[in-house]
């Protein structure tokens, strides 16, 4: 598809071009921000999905970014060699293991998002509380439309 036919097969090209570029801008900054302290965007999406969401397992780490269980068995041993993660034993399932976030990377990630942060509320300040409820239900429609698969179906969680 050339992007000549991005136009012609929406509606609404400008929205669609400044949300690929949102995204792109987003990959960016991660990139950036992981490079600048010797991190991979794999390693800043473990690190504050870590931050966010708490503990989770190898696997479910796998899952998030769309990689093999043994890609994200090396992923979390090059973090836990940085001082970043640890591994835990689960408290319910003694065959399973959690990655968890020690105080080095809830520092190095706490500066990440925090940058991240400032940018995107600085972003929406001039839009007013009505303008950012509806940023806010348009970013969560498009984030769960791509989290479908080709054939429309939802991804699995």
């Amino acid at each position: 598809m050339s992007p000549g036919n991005l136009a012609s097969m929406d509606g609404h090209p400008e929205f669609t071009r400044a949300v690929r570029d949102l995204v792109l801008a987003g990959e960016r900054f991660r990139a950036r921000a992981g490079r600048r302290r010797g991190l991979s965007p794999s390693s800043v999406t473990v690190l504050s999905t870590l931050f966010l969401d708490g503990p989770r397992g190898p696997s479910e780490l796998a899952a998030l970014l769309d990689i093999t269980t043994a890609s994200a068995t090396e992923l979390v041993d090059r973090l836990q060699a940085l001082g970043h993660v640890v591994r835990r034993p689960h408290p319910r399932d003694r065959r399973r293991l959690l990655v968890e976030l020690t105080d080095s990377g809830g520092r190095e990630i706490e500066e990440i998002l925090g940058s991240f942060s400032a940018r995107v509320e600085a972003s929406g300040d001039d839009l007013g509380p009505a303008g950012r409820v509806a940023a806010l239900e348009f970013v969560r429609a498009v984030r769960q439309n791509l989290g479908e698969d080709e054939a429309g179906e939802g991804a699995a969680s």
